[in-house]
């Protein structure tokens, strides 16, 4: 893991004591879905082990096998760097039930991560946690 740049001390700071933690994750969807989410953001799926969320991959060899589930779709890579903040760790199962961002917000938390088996995921609710969407040649 790199090590972070040294916090810089903002008076726009979250109050909630966020802190930031930005990493490169990848999401990959059809292409007009890719173009709707470039300029629109992401919107919560429907479905997954953690519930109706947003799930990125670490690379974008993972993405592969992991847009399987109903809301799915193949052809398009976007990378993205996303604010994980504090992240709450889960089981191959996230917990078994899902979850929801007023859960993590009691809980201290701003996304959670969890690895069905094939890798890494994280899980955001909150789509201002993504700071910039790029597309990528697949």
């Amino acid at each position: 893991q790199p090590t972070p740049a040294p916090q810089q001390h903002h008076h726009h700071a979250p109050s909630s004591g966020h802190k930031r933690r930005v990493m490169t994750l990848y999401h990959q969807t059809n292409q007009h879905a890719a173009t709707l989410i470039k300029q629109h953001g992401f919107r919560p799926g429907s479905s997954g082990w953690c519930g109706g969320a947003i799930y990125f991959a670490t690379s974008t060899q993972a993405t592969y096998t992991k847009a399987i589930g109903p809301d799915s779709h193949k052809g398009a890579m976007l990378e993205c760097q996303v604010d994980v903040g504090r992240v709450l760790h889960q089981d191959r199962r996230c917990g078994g039930h899902a979850h929801n961002q007023a859960e993590l917000d009691g809980l201290g938390y701003d996304s959670i991560q969890f690895n069905p088996g094939d890798g890494d995921e994280y899980v955001i609710w909150d789509k201002s946690k993504v700071l910039s969407i790029k597309q990528i040649p697949i």
